[in-house]
């Protein structure tokens, strides 16, 4: 069987980033540390968060999800999670 023979591509267009809101959910904790305020309302709502997230086992995964996927290793609890969203709410967007 021959290979298929695929026409050229036509132009690359670079992927876009757009502003997102901010959200223990669906914000990663890299981007939320990278966010000086929104890193200060999560230090602020849970003590020793820097302490939680900075182990070598977990410090490679951190832009993959968000402070929302901790809950149930109890590192994160729900009121907290609560609390956090709505001052980020306040902080606007982010890209």
């Amino acid at each position: 069987m021959d290979a298929p023979i695929y026409p050229p591509a036509a132009l690359f267009v670079a992927p876009q980033k757009f502003a997102q809101p901010l959200s223990s959910r669906d914000t990663s904790i890299t981007t939320l540390k990278a966010h000086p305020a929104a890193w200060a309302i999560v230090n602020k709502e849970i003590p020793g968060m820097d302490r939680r997230v900075g182990g070598d086992q977990i410090s490679p995964h951190l832009g993959n999800f968000g402070l929302a996927l901790l809950r149930p290793f109890g590192i994160v609890p729900r009121d907290a999670l609560e609390r956090i969203d709505r001052q980020l709410r306040a902080l606007g967007e982010t890209e």
